[in-house]
């Protein structure tokens, strides 16, 4: 692991020498980026961008979840506490009429707890998504990390956007990501799926469509995932990307 500045664990910040290790179990298999700020959270890590005001990156560990389990949804959207107030996003800046604020780390994936789940409604782990991807193709692949999850036992779970070509912007200058990508990893066989999706209206059934590899997204997206593991495994999770769904 890629030595980290500092990372915050809920809101406890922990500063040491650069070799320190932290134990934040959403970064066991590496940390994507050492970006602006890097946070570990109850039920989600992730990278924050300044500039961009939104998340370079965010990740989690899901496991198996009883049916029926998870606490019930509450959705209050607010500014996240640990991001300097001037490079903060608001639920002000989505007083617009397209976009909605769209989950990177989804909440009903890490609903094990009323404080996990209060804290993926954090601006930070949100961009402006269109409904229809929003409620399509993107929930779409969050039942499925669930899915794998409950078949496997346990998986790891990265999301961000991507920033290509002109942008749109909302609020106080918010980009609107041009496409967004995730990855789904699976120690037990350290196999990973992983999807550049464009950010248009799109459904569950074009999935497939979009799976890519690891090498193109870390590419793309500027990120060095899954770094933990011996350089001629990451090849081969980088050169072979799943040709179908794991679980159908």
């Amino acid at each position: 692991m890629r030595a980290i500045n500092h990372l915050m664990i809920s809101s406890i910040m922990m500063i040491g020498a650069p070799s320190l290790v932290f134990a934040c179990p959403h970064l066991e298999w590496g940390t994507p980026k050492q970006s602006d700020l890097v946070i570990c959270r109850e039920g989600y890590a992730l990278g924050y961008n300044y500039q961009l005001k939104a998340a370079d990156w965010v990740a989690f560990k899901l496991e198996a979840q009883a049916a029926g389990a998870g606490v019930e949804r509450k959705d209050q959207f607010a500014p996240d506490p640990d991001i300097p107030e001037e490079y903060q996003t608001t639920p002000e800046d989505y007083l617009e009429p397209i976009y909605q604020q769209g989950h990177l780390a989804s909440s009903e994936s890490i609903d094990t707890t009323a404080s996990a789940s209060r804290e993926t409604f954090y601006m930070s782990n949100l961009v402006p998504q269109l409904p229809t991807h929003n409620k399509g193709i993107w929930k779409g692949l969050e039942n499925r990390e669930r899915k794998y999850a409950n078949h496997r036992g346990v998986v790891y779970v990265y999301a961000g956007g991507l920033y290509q070509g002109e942008l749109d912007y909302i609020g106080n200058q918010v980009p609107v990501p041009s496409h967004l990508w995730k990855v789904i990893f699976d120690p037990s066989t350290q196999k990973a799926l992983t999807y550049i999706i464009d950010h248009e209206p799109l459904y569950t059934r074009d999935l497939d469509k979009y799976l890519e590899s690891v090498d193109e997204l870390e590419l793309k997206a500027g990120i060095d995932l899954l770094d933990v593991l011996p350089p001629a495994q990451q090849s081969v999770i980088e050169a072979h990307p799943e040709p179908k769904q794991w679980v159908k």
